[in-house]
Parts: C-alpha cells; sequence; structure tokens
C-alpha cells in the first residue's frame, strides 16, 4: 500500500510551466539519413523551433516546427516529453508536409542537446539518425517568423 501511495503521489506532481518553457526556443539540427529513392544523405541541418509548451500530469505538449537553413518549412511540428529516472524522452509528429514523419529523442534537460532517430514509412520512406544543440540564442532569428507565441517572444527576448 505504501508504495502504491507514493506511485500516486509523483503522478499528481506532474511537471511544471518551467520544464515546459525550458523546451520552448531555437536549436540547430544535424543528420544522416537513408532514403529509399535518393540513397544515403550525409550531414544536412536546419532549425527545430518549439514555439509553445504546456503541461498536464502526464507530460509536456509543445507545438512548433522544422526549417531548412534556406528557412523554408520542413513541417509543423506536435511534440510530447516526458521524465525518466535517468533523462528526459519525446516524440514528434511531423505534419503539413509532403513526407510525414516522426522523430524519438533523448536528452538530459529539458531543452537540452539531444540525440533522435526519424522515421517516414511508405514508397518513398527514409530513416535518420541526428542531433540537435540544445536551444540556443545563436538562432533565435531563424525560428522568429514561425514562432510568434508569448512563451518564444519571451525566450527570444531572454536570449
Amino acid at each position: 500500500m505504501i508504495i502504491l501511495a507514493v506511485s500516486i503521489t509523483m503522478a499528481l506532481a506532474g511537471y511544471t510551466l518551467e520544464e515546459a518553457t525550458a523546451f520552448v526556443g531555437a536549436q540547430q539540427w544535424n543528420e544522416s539519413g537513408l532514403y529509399v529513392d535518393g540513397g544515403l544523405k550525409v550531414s544536412y541541418s536546419g532549425f527545430y523551433c518549439l514555439c509553445q509548451c504546456n503541461t498536464t500530469q502526464e507530460g509536456i505538449f509543445c507545438q512548433g516546427g522544422g526549417l531548412k537553413p534556406t528557412h523554408s518549412k520542413v513541417a509543423d511540428f506536435l511534440a510530447v516529453y516526458s521524465q525518466t529516472p535517468s533523462n528526459w524522452v519525446g516524440s514528434v509528429i511531423a505534419y503539413n508536409t509532403d513526407t510525414p514523419f516522426t522523430d524519438a529523442f533523448t536528452q538530459t534537460i529539458p531543452g537540452g542537446p539531444a540525440n533522435y532517430t526519424g522515421t517516414s514509412p511508405g514508397a518513398a520512406g527514409f530513416v535518420w539518425r541526428g542531433y540537435m544543440t540544445g536551444t540556443d540564442c545563436r538562432y533565435k532569428d531563424d525560428c522568429a517568423a514561425l514562432c510568434t507565441t508569448e512563451q518564444y517572444q519571451a525566450w527570444y527576448n531572454s536570449c
């Protein structure tokens, strides 16, 4: 009975707004991937922009998008993050794109550097592996046009 009570107490604690807003910001990503119709592509990059994050007892839920170095949009993103005993994990789905995909993230702190693996099923599918810098003020202007939320503006102004 005591263990059950402790588990319920931890679940009720949920996630904090401070943890959620730590994910908000601009990051640079670098990845390599194997494409059904294009073969192996090595070390290409872009920007991961999280514009808004909110909390529930079950996780941190974010909205944002990805941009190519030219600032053209890769896709819009929905993300969910949670904490495990050893790190933070996240899942992202990409939409408003010709090639929907998913990414799975691991990182040690909210908004910190991350490693990820992605997949896109189908006849023109692909798989990739990459890493991100963590939120970094050097990239704040790269995501500013995409992220017009109060949370992003607060992060931008803190840089």
